[in-house]
């Protein structure tokens, strides 16, 4: 990198070098960056090309994903949620230990035992923290921190086919009013539990109301059982 000196001070590209304001001062450089016909096909590009395929699958699932857990996902108010997503979902996708690497997939990854830790610990509304626990096992919401002002949540448990479609993830709803305050719910028995494969992702989604009957913003929860 090199300062233009003298009277002459323009920007842009000139015999294969690059001019551009920087500080109140023209800075000179040559081009740098990467070549792509080369990362796509010259062999040390290898684990470039690996590594960019499964970040690329993770993003995808996770927009499917996002997109499965409207509008829940989008009342978080957190515009970097979707990069969040694609990183955890990739720590899933590593625990894949049947396919080689540049073609693991998230759905194996998902039965490792350790993706349910993985899962759990991702914090869906960072503004808000986490604000229950939830056993789809025992059939219990645990209440550990409620809005200030909230009378009643409504929960719908959302049980999320993970096996990818071109276009969506399919998903099954089960929708429930709890009385707050409360600090722990049991969840009734209902006939559609049955139909929850062993596989699905099982979240508690839930919003707050105050005693006007309003929805409290920034206050949505998601949670995995």
């Amino acid at each position: 990198m090199a300062e233009l000196q003298g009277i002459l001070k323009f920007t842009g590209k000139l015999d294969g070098l690059s001019f551009y304001k920087m500080g109140g001062k023209i800075i000179v450089r040559k081009p740098g960056g990467f070549d792509g016909e080369k990362i796509r096909k010259e062999a040390k590009y290898a684990n470039v090309r690996q590594n960019a395929s499964e970040f690329g699958r993770c993003s995808k699932f996770g927009g499917k994903l996002r997109r499965a857990l409207q509008p829940f996902a989008k009342e978080l108010h957190d515009p970097i949620l979707h990069g969040r997503m694609a990183k955890m979902l990739h720590e899933i996708m590593k625990l894949d230990q049947e396919s080689a690497k540049g073609e693991r997939t998230i759905q194996n990854g998902l039965q490792h035992p350790e993706s349910g830790t993985v899962l759990k610990s991702f914090l869906w509304n960072p503004s808000d923290g986490k604000r229950f626990r939830y056993s789809f096992a025992e059939r219990r919401l645990f209440f550990d921190r409620l809005p200030e002002g909230s009378t009643k949540a409504e929960v719908t448990l959302r049980f999320v086919d993970p096996d990818e479609v071109e276009y969506s993830l399919k998903f099954m709803d089960v929708v429930l009013e709890v009385s707050l305050p409360c600090s722990e719910f049991f969840i009734p028995e209902d006939e559609r539990f049955e139909m929850v494969g062993d596989g699905w992702l099982k979240f508690a989604l839930i919003r707050f109301f105050d005693g006007d009957g309003y929805l409290m913003t920034g206050k949505t929860a998601v949670v995995l059982g």
